[in-house]
């Protein structure tokens, strides 16, 4: 196959994958780079009207950005600028897969451009998202400066009408660069109820990514190749035959795995030594807390054991870690007690997902909750009379880190008073009045 039976071939819709037309094209970019060129003008300026099997504009994304074609990125950004409707016609799941790493790949350092487009509310907010992840991408490549970049980002924030999934990936954007002096911005995205927290989750879930670090963090993808990426889409014909296998050997797996689920003996109870940190959450020793309590009042302290407690603190940023230039900790920026007040805020309020089946009842939940949160409450009492700390709002500025003092102060005061412990009730409402919260 020649060239341009190469081109021919990858220029309308096939029912299969042109693999082989692929190897021609990307072995020849300089040679087809004009054609495509071609393709996406012809698409910017038909629209709608274009041929809906036409596809080389489409495939001229991919292969520009395997290409690193610099002289792309302005005719690429005209393109994803078209009303979103129209965009969707004509690229349809390219509009977020890939695009981000299409416009990086190309990009051709005029930053004017693509700022200006990330503020135009005339562009699909998905792919705003996308040119989003670029600047991401050139501040980790440390051609942005990190100033600019915040500055830049604080600018989005603070603007209207953004859309909610757009300013999920601003909160993702602060969390993952690890901008913990922007952590009260992020929280106004969720306060305002302006992130979509199906992203990234709420608050909580993006604090847990602020301080956590992978091994290649990154927004875009460096090493793209058209032909490995595309040949998967749904919009091509697999072969049956090798699909086959392998899904009926996942779902037999699946199976087996649930009935295991399901026939699961309960856990058993690990003996707690005098000493282990105390299972109520006080951060104490065993026997310095409730190992001489009353057997009541020991069942009543006892959230959950140990072994449950440091299951979901597994997502917690993690403490008393060797420190590592360039990454940030919370002991950073809170000291021991208010990390140790928080976590137990944190093993009450977070979510825990899990096979419906082995989910906790509301009751359990309920009791594990009045419990971590009664135990808080007892450290941030003796926390804000030892520090003087006049109000609810200058604790939160000093100390709070995922749950806000109003949030979880509200829900034990309801939790006791729905378990009718009106004592400890009156106790944590007498707090909320005395610090400022209405």
């Amino acid at each position: 196959m020649n060239l341009q039976e190469a081109i021919q071939k990858i220029t309308y819709r096939t029912a299969r994958f042109p693999g082989e037309a692929f190897k021609e094209v990307e072995a020849n970019p300089e040679e087809v780079k004009p054609y495509l060129y071609e393709a996406i003008d012809k698409a910017i300026c038909e629209k709608e009207n274009l041929d809906k099997d036409y596809q080389l504009h489409f495939y001229g994304l991919y292969l520009l950005a395997e290409f690193r074609d610099k002289e792309a990125f302005e005719r690429m950004i005209k393109l994803v600028s078209l009303p979103s409707d129209t965009l969707d016609y004509l690229i349809g799941d390219g509009m977020t897969s890939g695009l981000n790493t299409i416009l990086y790949l190309t990009y051709n350092g005029n930053l004017k451009l693509l700022k200006a487009s990330i503020r135009d509310r005339e562009i699909d907010e998905y792919v705003r998202s996308g040119m989003l992840s670029v600047l991401g991408q050139l501040y980790l490549d440390r051609i942005l400066e990190e100033e600019e970049w915040k500055k830049f980002l604080k600018e989005l924030i603070y603007r209207q009408d953004q859309g909610g999934y757009f300013c999920a990936e601003l909160a993702g954007m602060i969390c993952r660069c690890h901008f913990a002096d922007m952590m009260k911005d992020m929280e106004y995205l969720f306060d305002e109820d302006l992130a979509d927290d199906t992203v990234f989750g709420n608050y909580d879930s993006c604090v847990d990514i602020m301080f956590s670090y992978s091994d290649e963090e990154s927004f875009c993808d460096s090493s793209l190749i058209a032909s490995d990426y595309l040949k998967g889409w749904a919009m091509f014909e697999q072969d049956k035959r090798q699909a086959a296998k392998p899904g009926k050997e996942e779902l037999d797996k699946m199976i087996k795995q649930l009935g295991k689920q399901m026939k699961k003996k309960p856990a058993v109870k690990v003996k707690i030594g005098r000493n282990d940190p105390c299972p109520c959450g006080s951060g104490k020793k065993y026997k310095q807390c409730c190992l001489n309590k009353p057997k009541e009042e020991k069942k009543e302290q006892q959230a959950e054991t140990e072994e449950e407690r440091q299951k979901w603190l597994s997502e917690y940023p993690k403490t008393g870690i060797k420190r590592e230039e360039g990454k940030i900790c919370l002991e950073d920026y809170f000291d021991k007690e208010s990390i140790e007040i928080d976590q137990m805020v944190y093993l009450a309020l977070k979510h825990r997902p899990g096979w419906i089946w082995d989910r906790e009842s509301e009751e359990v939940m309920n009791n594990r909750q009045r419990i971590y949160l009664w135990n808080a409450f007892v450290r941030w009492s003796g926390k804000m009379e030892a520090e003087n700390v006049s109000d609810l709002d200058e604790y939160d500025r000093k100390y709070s880190i995922h749950y806000r003092c109003r949030r979880w102060l509200g829900e034990l005061a309801e939790l006791l008073e729905r378990h009718g412990d009106m004592e400890k009730y009156l106790e944590v409402k007498n707090s909320m009045d005395q610090y400022g919260c209405k």
